[in-house]
């Protein structure tokens, strides 16, 4: 990744240029869950079951996952990687373009830190509720945040976050 990219992304993606999204969906109506994660081999595994417990309710569930490393060539679920970054602060994947113009009742994002693609990607998306894990640091990128302590892990996180949303009504 070019280091010009990552500058750029930082300027050109800034929270208070996120669109202002109207009501949060309730779980029953939501028709389609949007999950994006860094890569890692506990975070893939949270991934799976967070599909699986959506999937029993009949709701889609699209996920996207961000190689961070150069010597990771795939993943088991649909990715992209650091060097399709642009100089210019672009992500040149076609998974990228599908993800952010996919209308999503609910966006999971299962990191625990924000770096600058994810917010690259928060802020770009479309959809109505963004979830993620509590920070002061990330209040401006998700509109549901929850509070847990680090060391649960991303398998508790997740699913605790089902449990959040499913009872949004």
């Amino acid at each position: 990744m070019s280091l010009l990219g990552k500058k750029l992304l930082k300027m050109l993606h800034k929270p208070e240029k996120r669109a202002k999204n109207q009501e949060i969906p309730s779980f029953e109506s939501a028709k389609n869950i949007g999950i994006i994660y860094t890569y890692g081999e506990k975070k893939s595994e949270s991934a799976d079951s967070i599909i699986e417990l959506i999937e029993a309710d009949n709701k889609q569930v699209d996920v996207l996952c961000f190689i961070d490393k150069k010597d990771i060539t795939e993943s088991k679920h649909p990715f992209f990687k650091i060097d399709q970054l642009s100089s210019w602060g672009k992500i040149n994947s076609p998974e990228v373009e599908s993800f952010l113009a996919t209308s999503f009742d609910f966006l999971i994002h299962l990191d625990f830190e924000l770096n600058e693609i994810m917010r690259t990607m928060l802020i770009n998306t479309k959809a109505k509720c963004r979830v993620g894990f509590h920070s002061q640091q990330a209040a401006d990128y998700y509109e549901l945040m929850i509070g847990m302590n680090k060391s649960a892990g991303t398998s508790n996180f997740a699913e605790q976050t089902v449990k959040y949303i499913k009872a949004i009504r």
